[in-house]
């Protein structure tokens, strides 16, 4: 059934290069370009949902090694064959609450496109930080649909009251920004980077021992 994630997401994965890749192709640009300012020669990096890898494999060389997880194994195929010969890309058909994945064990923790289709935004987010180390950042780029009405956003309204698509969530952009804050991270830097829907990119850090803000830059 397509309202179920696995196999909704299987299905995306056959032409997810080229139509959401495509479309969204700057909006890829500029998430990689913000999140790359935020990370260290010696992060390891979680890439949550990380789908065929459109950003996961750009962002490997700016880190010491990247977990990319996925619960669609045919979007895990597809990044597993892009990663071939990056010897610091891990690519696994893995669930966020997989007990393999320990709490404290990332530096940075990235979830793209992904936070407006989880039912528990509350619960996923809290893993999240208690996957982080202290201090550690999270990174993410999300559809705000819940603003004024676009295109995508009602034909995303239909899907998933159709039982077409998974849940989706239609929050704005603050109450995006309020509710990683209430999760326990302090937020660094906002900004949209497509017009409709808005997608926007949050950096947020761990509570944790301060670093030099050269270090983790804000955004205008």
């Amino acid at each position: 059934m397509l309202n179920q994630p696995k196999e909704f997401w299987d299905m995306r994965a056959r032409d997810y290069d080229a139509t959401s890749g495509s479309i969204y192709a700057k909006a890829y640009d500029l998430t990689v370009q913000r999140a790359a300012d935020y990370l260290r020669p010696g992060d390891r990096l979680l890439d949550f949902a990380c789908g065929t890898g459109l950003a996961t494999l750009r962002l490997a060389p700016y880190v010491s090694s990247v977990r990319g997880i996925d619960i669609s194994p045919r979007m895990v195929e597809i990044a597993r064959k892009k990663a071939a010969g990056l010897p610091n890309v891990e690519i696994t058909n893995t669930g966020l609450f997989d007990p393999c994945l320990k709490a404290g064990s990332f530096d940075v923790a990235a979830a793209f496109n992904v936070l407006c289709y989880l039912p528990d935004l509350p619960g996923a987010l809290s893993r999240i930080h208690e996957l982080l180390r202290p201090g550690g950042v999270f990174l993410s780029a999300t559809n705000c649909l819940g603003g004024w009405p676009t295109k995508a956003g009602i034909k995303k309204f239909v899907k998933s009251h159709t039982g077409a698509m998974p849940y989706v969530a239609f929050f704005t952009q603050k109450s995006l920004a309020r509710k990683i804050a209430q999760s326990g991270f302090h937020v660094l830097a906002q900004e949209n980077l497509f017009p409709a829907p808005p997608n926007l990119f949050i950096a947020a850090r761990k509570a944790g021992p301060a670093e030099p803000s050269s270090v983790r830059p804000n955004f205008t």
